[in-house]
Formats: structure tokens, C-alpha cells, sequence
């Protein structure tokens, strides 16, 4: 290897550098910005956005400003007014602390502060250009700090083409500012977007109010609140029904002190405490406020604090689990089953009592699995037990050259065929999901989407997040049947529509819960830029045959389980779902005839 002559790099380069780590997207920019309105006292923040934010960031507040001999200084790098000591550090109470994020920002980008201390009757102007001073001198302004930052990357734009679209670099954003207005609920937050505002968060609202605006009145009405109070850890929030539970962890928001971040340990403390309320695949919403002393609590353990170290790990862990599992007990959760008798239950089963644990809201197809509660017994259904002769007068069906005649259906889920090679076994809702999922993109090529007219419109509120989603790709969900319309003003209290009509096939299956899932799982994606949304119809088209595919737990009749085998003899690649997994098992006489060891060897 080549011998280098060692050197010490010049500022510019240092906060070049320095940047990478600090800047990694528009999305960095604001949460610097806001951390230190936040930081600075202020009672009201209002960001403006245009072009996902490569264009402009500005973000105004009216906090305490900065003096006038201390403008320049807040661009150099280490400066912080947050921490003088090395102690300090270890009883971090402010969000930043490091003193690098507006020279990062100021060596990437031009910027323009306006800032006048509460002390002062004028404040100062100051604009740096890539790290070099262009401006600096008195402006008469409002008490607090104005920053604009135009041109993002401008001066290193080999990092522009790492950026993703407008739309999800906005969405960053967007759920960084939910999430700082979440943990700062005193504070009032405005948000404007290419001009347009986008919500707009009074001071001092309640944080149940704040959730209903930007996540919607259902979501709101659906929270249990959790409190845990001791002498050194304070618990305050709220958890979300089981029905709100989600297949990723967007909507679980925990604070510490103030401080948005992310712990695995609170997450699985947050699940065990469902234990079995929840589906396995499925992540609870919550919404956590944890207080505690800082000293039991080191935030300088990750780049871009998105996590902490808790001292005191295990009691936190414990508590809160305790305190979710109280709350969820205390708001008289279970499973609420149907008894033979007609009467509902809640809660634990009696010995012997023979109960039936309802299918999907709006389903025709009756109830799921009959089980005797304690001892797990089958009931046993005679229409399912077949004789020998019934079963050869059954239809057959050639499904992608195997011969299949349906026999019966076990655990309300699975489909048993035989065939001339041995036995079959289908799984109902990956093989529906398939045979909608090919009729929806027939349907979207051939521009014939069937829709189906709600007999009354549903009126949603779907909070400022879900209605970003939906105006966004309005014309994607009405390309595969929705039918979806504005209702009302935003008004900073979120958005309302009208839900007229939904994709054929899906109107029995609760179709403001099945939109709502679709908008989350859409969230979903868009925030973690997955590749799935480059063709954003064909994802909307995936979920949307799977929200309206039979379900397991879904008792069918054998016609309909003929039925479904019949699409399936016309439907390609129905062997595997839409999602990969496979439809279809085979057991051939020669597998089975080895297992019950009929073969000799």
C-alpha cells in the first residue's frame, strides 16, 4: 500500500464531514431546528416545507432568540449553551447537546437566521452560503429565531442522489413533526407544505385531542390511558385497543424526558403485557411519557439519539409492562364469546361450556371454530362427515393439472381435497387472496373495476396522517373501486371523507375498518421507502385482495369451498398468494403410505 503523508483537514472538510453524520435528509434539518425551538422555551413552532424540503426548510419560534454577540458563535462547531462540563453529560435535560448541527447544516446549504433575544429591542440577520459568511448585521425582528435553509446538498451534491421522492422525504418529515407534537403537547406546532397548511396544533392541548387530529377520531376513542407513579419513574399515556394493533411499529411513540427514541425493551415489555390479546404478527399502539431523573439515563449512546440507556433497565421494563397490563385489565378487555345459548360472555369460559368465537364483523359465512372450552374437544358438524358415496358424487376440478375433488374443511381454515395422486390440502385465504388479486388486475388492465354502492356513506375521519395518505393517491384508490370524497375542512382538526363505495367482494367485510388498514399499511411503506410503492397501484392491488379474501376462522359451506376451487381452476400461479406463501399442499399415497409405515423398504 501506497505511503500517504498524514495531515490535519481543513474546516471546511471537517464540517463536510461532520454533516454527513448530523444532515442525512431534509428530515435531519427539521429535527435539529424544532429540538432547539423546543430547547429554547417556545410556545409556538411553525415549519414551512417546499420540495420535501431540498428546496427551503424554515422553522420560526418565539422562544427566548439569541444575543447578539452569541448569532455568529451558534455556527461554529461544539458551540451549545446545553453543557459546559463533562458531567453534564451524564444529566443530559435538553434534546440537543452537541453543538454541530447548524454548522453541519450551514456547510451544506445557504442559511439565513434571524434571531432577537427577549433582552434586546433588535435582532440580528445573519446568512452563511457552504460554510462562508455572506451577511451579518441588525434587523428589526420578533423576539425568538428564524431559520431558512434553501438549497439543501447544494454544495455536496453527490448527496442529492441518495435522496428518495418529494413525497417521501415529506413523509419523513410529516412523522417527525407528529412525533415531537406528541411528546411536547404544550408546545403549539404549525406545519405548512408548498404553501398550503397542513395542520395547525394550539398550545396546551390535551394529548388525546392532539392524537384525534393527526390520527383521527377512531384512533383516539379506541386509547386506554396507562399511569405508573413512583419516587424516581414516572409512566404517563395511553396504549391502543387490540384493534388498533398494526403489522409494523410506526405507531408506537415513546418519549423519555422529553426525548422521541426507540427501545426494544419497552416494546416487548408493551406486547407481553397483551400476551394473548394480540395476533402474533401484529404490533400494539401506544403512546408512552416516561419521566425520570437523567442521571439514570444516558442519551449519548447513539449518532442521532434515537436511543437511550437506562441504568435502571429491568425496573423499567417491569413497570411498564405492569402499568399496560393494569390498564388493559382495568378497561374490562376479553374475549367476548357467544355461548350455546345464544347470551354473550366475557372473560374466562366455564369447564365444559361449548362456545363459538365469531368470524370477521359483516361475514355471512358463519361462525369460525367450535371448541369445548378446557378440554379442546371438535364438535362435530354431520354436514362435514361425508360418505364415501357423497364424496364421489362431488364436482372435481382440474387445478394446474391436478384433479381435485373437495372433501371437506378442517379448523374452519384449510380446504381437504383428494386427488388421484393422494390428499390436498388448501389454504382458503392464500388461495382467495390469489383468485382476487388476479380478477382486481384483469379488472384494473381491462379498466373494468367493479365497484360495489355502500347503501349508506360512511363518514371517516381519518386524522391529518390518513388523509395525507388518501389525497395523495386518491386516484389509485379509485382505480381499484373506492369511491372516496372530502367532507368538511381540515381546520387543524384533521380530515373527514366520505366512503361511498369499496372493490366489489370486500362490502361484507367491514369496509371502513378494511380502508383503514389498507391507509396504515400504506403508511407503513411509504415511511420506510420500501420498493414495493414504486408501483403503488400494484400494492394498493395486494392489499386489497387480501383485506377482501375469505379469512381463516371463516366456516364455508361445500359449495363455496367448490366454488373457490373453481376460480382457482382459472386463475394462474394459484399454488402460492400474492404475498409468496404457498396455497396448496400435497400428500401423495406414496408419503402417506410411508408415514403409517404400509411401504416396505
Amino acid at each position: 500500500m501506497e505511503s500517504r503523508e498524514i495531515k490535519i483537514l481543513d474546516d471546511a472538510l471537517i464540517s463536510q464531514i461532520a454533516a454527513g453524520e448530523v444532515v442525512e435528509r431534509p428530515a435531519s434539518v427539521v429535527k435539529e431546528l424544532v429540538e432547539n425551538s423546543v430547547d429554547a422555551g417556545a410556545r409556538m413552532i411553525a415549519v414551512e416545507i417546499e420540495e420535501g424540503g431540498m428546496r427551503k426548510i424554515r422553522v420560526v419560534d418565539d422562544g427566548s432568540g439569541v444575543r447578539p454577540d452569541e448569532v455568529r458563535l451558534a455556527f461554529e462547531r461544539h458551540a451549545t449553551s446545553k453543557i459546559a462540563r463533562v458531567e453534564d453529560l451524564f444529566s443530559i435535560g435538553s434534546l440537543g447537546f452537541r453543538g454541530e448541527a447548524l454548522a453541519s447544516i450551514a456547510s451544506v446549504a445557504r442559511v439565513v437566521m434571524r434571531s432577537r433575544h427577549a433582552d434586546e429591542r433588535v435582532g440580528r440577520r445573519l446568512e452563511i452560503d457552504g460554510g462562508r459568511e455572506v451577511d451579518f448585521g441588525e434587523e428589526a425582528c420578533e423576539t425568538g429565531t428564524d431559520i431558512s435553509v434553501f438549497g439543501l446538498f447544494h454544495h455536496t451534491p453527490a448527496r442529492k442522489k441518495y435522496m428518495k421522492t418529494e413525497r417521501t422525504e415529506y413523509g419523513r418529515i410529516f412523522d417527525l413533526l407528529c412525533g415531537i407534537a406528541l411528546a411536547h403537547p404544550a408546545v403549539g406546532f404549525r406545519l405548512k407544505r408548498d404553501g398550503t397548511q397542513v395542520f395547525d396544533l394550539p398550545a396546551d392541548q390535551s394529548l388525546k385531542e392532539r392524537v384525534r387530529v393527526l390520527y383521527g377520531g377512531e384512533t383516539a376513542d379506541a386509547l386506554i390511558p396507562v399511569t405508573y407513579h413512583q419516587s424516581n419513574l414516572v409512566i404517563n399515556g395511553f396504549v391502543g385497543k387490540p384493534e388498533l394493533a398494526r403489522s409494523s411499529r410506526k405507531y408506537q411513540f415513546l418519549f423519555v424526558n422529553g426525548r422521541a427514541i426507540e427501545s426494544r425493551a419497552v416494546a416487548h415489555a408493551v406486547k407481553e403485557a397483551f400476551h394473548s390479546l394480540l395476533m402474533h404478527e401484529k404490533q400494539p399502539w401506544y403512546l408512552l411519557d416516561v419521566q425520570m431523573d437523567p442521571q439514570f439515563v444516558d442519551v449519548n449512546v447513539h449518532p442521532r439519539k434515537l436511543e437511550v440507556r437506562f441504568l435502571n433497565q429491568r425496573e423499567v421494563y417491569k413497570a411498564v409492562m405492569g402499568s399496560v397490563h393494569h390498564a388493559l385489565e382495568g378497561s374490562m378487555l376479553g374475549p367476548v364469546a357467544e355461548a350455546a345459548s345464544g347470551r354473550s360472555v366475557s372473560g374466562e369460559i366455564r369447564p365444559g361450556e361449548v362456545v363459538s368465537f365469531g368470524g370477521f364483523a359483516g361475514s355471512n359465512l358463519g361462525p369460525a371454530l367450535n371448541l369445548q372450552a378446557k378440554n379442546y374437544k371438535f364438535e362435530k358438524r354431520d354436514s362435514q362427515l361425508l360418505s364415501n358415496e357423497a364424496a364421489r358424487q362431488r364436482r372435481v376440478f382440474d387445478v394446474q393439472g391436478t384433479v381435485l375433488r373437495p372433501v371437506a374443511q378442517i379448523a374452519a381454515s384449510y380446504i381437504v381435497a383428494e386427488s388421484e395422486d393422494g390428499m390436498v390440502l388448501i389454504d382458503q385465504h392464500a388461495a382467495h387472496e390469489r383468485v382476487r388479486y388476479a380478477r382486481l388486475m384483469e379488472a384494473l388492465e381491462n379498466e373494468d373495476v367493479v365497484s360495489q354502492k355502500l347503501l349508506t356513506p360512511l363518514e371517516l375521519d381519518l386524522g391529518v396522517d390518513g388523509a395525507r395518505i388518501v389525497e395523495e393517491n386518491l386516484a389509485d384508490f379509485v382505480a381499484l373501486g373506492f369511491e372516496i370524497e372530502a367532507f368538511g375542512d381540515a381546520g387543524g382538526r384533521g380530515a373527514t371523507f366520505l366512503l361511498r363505495a369499496v372493490p366489489a367482494g370486500i362490502e361484507r367485510r367491514d369496509p371502513e375498518q378494511v380502508l383503514r388498514e389498507i391507509i396504515a399499511d400504506l403508511t407503513n411503506d411509504l415511511g420506510a421507502g420500501r420498493s414495493a410503492v414504486k408501483n403503488l397501484r400494484e400494492f394498493l392491488l395486494t392489499y386489497t385482495a387480501c383485506r377482501g379474501a375469505v379469512k381463516f376462522g371463516d366456516k364455508l359451506t361445500m359449495a363455496e369451498m367448490e366454488g373457490l376451487i373453481a376460480d382457482m381452476e382459472k386463475t394462474k400461479h394459484c399454488s402460492h398468494c400474492p404475498h409468496g406463501r404457498p396455497a396448496i399442499v400435497k400428500l401423495t399415497f406414496d408419503k402417506l403410505e410411508e408415514m403409517f409405515k404400509r411401504k416396505n423398504f
